[in-house]
């Protein structure tokens, strides 16, 4: 049996029985059972129309309701427990299927002449395996219940040798005709859903790939100019309303066309990447950190003061002049910064110039520091 849509999560109270699974994918899998369920209780209603009718004994009506409502509870009681993850497909899918094609080959013996008006449920009970189960799945679905009803069939017969065989072998035939060949057409739907979910699975790596390339640069991985200046806007539109301050700091890498010149731009392309893995660390969640343009790269820090920005400036720059470089023969790098602190009403542009004119007097002073504005 299949599948059904899912909604979303529910906080519950603890200690409190909920009828869904805490677990999303749980809930979404109780969720489709109970659409599989909703349609066995349809062949409860069939059972009692037909005792109406005086076609069948109310006795065989209560059995073969009381049946399938245990099967309901059964497969229930193995979803909520999370028993169901033990097995291959945690939906069950032919597992209740299979389970729903002996209940109706059971019903069907009791029905007599009436059993055609459960033959179209075998093949509810295939359908429910169309979206999950592969062809080779479903045919053995089939083949139980040709099985399944041929055993019924036989009993039947044994029961009384009076009923019309010549019918009730047609009627199987066509059976053999029919769920084979919907279970072929059920696996090829079944194919092209899981093509369809493949394909949709790479466009979705696809679009994040292109969303990543569209904020990242392509050397160092840190965030690129154009994402840093929405997240400047961002949080100069958020400091305009809480009135809180923030920082940024400009680094600039020193002598690096020297360095280039040197050693080469493998060299300088390493000590791009080095320096960009090193700045990130420690950085809490709301920190933004990229690169610039260049050898030059901002770091934008929420909610922090010239002093505040002062000290992690400061341990960026340590972090880079402790490190050893292979591409520079074991060599470190050293970094120059300049801290600009928002000031309320103030343009980025002034606020970026402000950390620019901080970065070129920590040059003049001779590199390899930091400098702050307020």
């Amino acid at each position: 049996m299949s599948e059904l849509l899912s909604g979303s999560d529910t906080e519950r109270p603890a200690g409190r029985f909920a009828f869904f699974p805490s677990d999303r994918r749980q809930t979404l899998r109780v969720r489709r059972f109970l659409m599989a369920a909703a349609t066995s209780l349809l062949v409860c209603v069939v059972l009692f129309a037909a005792c109406l009718l005086g076609q069948l004994a109310l006795q065989v009506a209560i059995a073969g309701t009381a049946t399938i409502v245990a099967l309901i509870l059964l497969f229930y009681a193995l979803f909520r427990s999370g028993l169901n993850l033990r097995f291959a497909d945690p939906s069950l899918t032919a597992e209740q299927a299979a389970a729903a094609i002996l209940v109706l080959a059971y019903l069907t013996y009791h029905l007599g002449p009436l059993r055609e008006a459960l033959d179209a449920f075998y093949m509810i009970a295939l359908m429910f395996g169309v979206l999950r189960l592969s062809t080779k799945r479903l045919l053995g679905l089939a083949v139980l219940a040709l099985a399944a009803h041929g055993v019924m069939l036989y009993m039947s017969y044994v029961r009384d040798p009076a009923m019309d065989l010549r019918v009730a072998l047609t009627q199987y035939v066509i059976l053999a005709i029919v769920l084979p060949w919907f279970a072929v057409l059920g696996g090829y739907v079944s194919g092209l859903r899981t093509q369809i979910s493949g394909s949709h699975r790479e466009l979705r790596h696809a679009f994040d790939r292109i969303e990543q390339q569209a904020i990242r640069d392509e050397l160092t991985g840190a965030h690129n100019r154009r994402f840093l200046m929405e997240m400047l806007l961002r949080e100069r539109s958020r400091a305009e309303r809480s009135g809180t301050a923030f920082s940024v700091c400009l680094f600039d890498l020193d002598h690096f066309k020297a360095i280039n010149d040197a050693r080469g731009h493998a060299a300088g392309d390493d000590v791009l990447k080095g320096f960009a893995k090193l700045a990130s660390r420690g950085l809490r969640a709301v920190d933004v950190f990229g690169r610039f343009g260049g050898e030059e790269f901002l770091l934008i820090l929420p909610a922090t003061d010239r002093d505040g920005a002062a000290v992690c400036a400061q341990r960026v720059r340590q972090r880079l002049e402790s490190h050893a470089f292979a591409e520079l023969g074991g060599g470190s790098a050293t970094v120059t910064a300049g801290i600009a602190t928002y000031r309320g009403g103030e343009e980025l542009a002034a606020l970026l110039a402000r950390a620019d004119e901080a970065l070129y007097q920590g040059k003049a002073q001779g590199r390899n520091c930091v400098v702050a504005i307020g």
